[in-house]
């Protein structure tokens, strides 16, 4: 009797000693939230540095823009290494050629009549030869025949300059507009430090009422285990994966990538001594990823571009 129970112990506690199975590990860089370039990624157990879609230390290419670009606020692919570009201060397209050492202004045109005052235009998208460009406080302008003789319609919508829209993208599975609010959400009930990007139909030249996405604090605390202030100043969607990337300045200088249904994939924080002022943001269809800083505090504006690393 007594050898059975001795036994019977011994069973019980080899079985109580067994290996329990393993949860997924969280992979989350400690020293992220202070150090630029790091690129966080979570619930991600076999991610490796090589995995990451862009090396924002590392640009493959720089180009230094003149005192005429000094605020681009947006940009957008045009094909043929040239790139479409609108700054704050005037109602101007700039059509830029991008060479390997240099880049020239090919073209310039106005398509509203000059002021004298600061028209606060933040970004632009094209499609079909059709270019639109954002209002800060809401208003999207559609620029037909735009090299030529400019053919100017203004579309208002609900937001305003409370919301401060900045960023602007075709959506190429929708087919409407992605607007970004650097500010106010315009929904209700929502707190202050929540964003939104809405849609802009393009049937319809209106705004679509309910959020195509929404950014919380909480959604950048599972990536980088604390909540960041948020302020997006562009938007674009990756032409291969349909992931949504968000360039945000001001305190926090970073991009951060979602999924197409709103789930936050990474953020990568930018070297501020590198872009001062992250503003614009745009793919070409292979990949590439081209952002734009204004000039800031003696730094000329330049535009970067970084190679995918799929």
């Amino acid at each position: 009797m007594e050898m059975r129970y001795i036994k019977l112990l011994l069973i019980m506690t080899a079985l109580s000693c067994a290996e329990s199975p393993k949860k997924d590990a969280e992979i989350i860089n400690p020293d992220s939230a202070n150090t630029s370039g790091n690129i966080i990624v979570y619930n991600d157990v076999n991610a490796t540095p090589d995995k990451y879609p862009y090396d924002l230390k590392n640009p493959s290419r720089k180009w230094t823009l003149s005192k005429e670009l000094e605020e681009i606020s947006g940009l957008v692919w045009m094909g043929k290494e040239k790139l479409l570009a609108i700054e704050d201060i005037h109602p101007k397209l700039y059509l830029l050629k991008l060479e390997k050492n240099d880049i020239s202004i090919e073209k310039s045109v106005f398509f509203l009549e000059k002021t004298g005052k600061k028209f606060d235009l933040e970004d632009v998208a094209v499609i079909n030869n059709k270019v639109y460009a954002l209002y800060s406080h809401g208003d999207i302008y559609k620029i037909e025949n735009w090299q030529s003789k400019p053919a100017v319609k203004k579309y208002s919508t609900p937001l305003s300059k409370k919301n401060n829209t900045e960023g602007l993208c075709f959506d190429p599975i929708t087919k409407n507009l992605l607007v970004a609010c650097k500010n106010d959400s315009y929904v209700k009930d929502e707190k202050k430090s929540t964003r939104a990007i809405y849609e802009f139909d393009l049937n319809s030249h209106q705004l679509i009422n309910d959020p195509f996405m929404l950014i919380h604090p909480s959604d950048f605390k599972k990536a980088t285990d604390e909540k960041l202030d948020f302020y997006p100043s562009a938007v674009a969607v990756h032409p291969i994966t349909h992931d949504i990337y968000i360039l945000s300045t001001k305190e926090n200088k970073c991009l951060a990538r979602y999924d197409y249904k709103g789930k936050i994939l990474s953020v990568q924080f930018i070297d501020k001594s590198q872009m001062p002022q992250p503003e614009g943001i745009c793919f070409a269809p292979d990949g590439r990823l081209f952002i734009s800083s204004e000039g800031t505090h003696g730094n000329k504006a330049s535009i970067f571009e970084f190679d995918y690393q799929n």
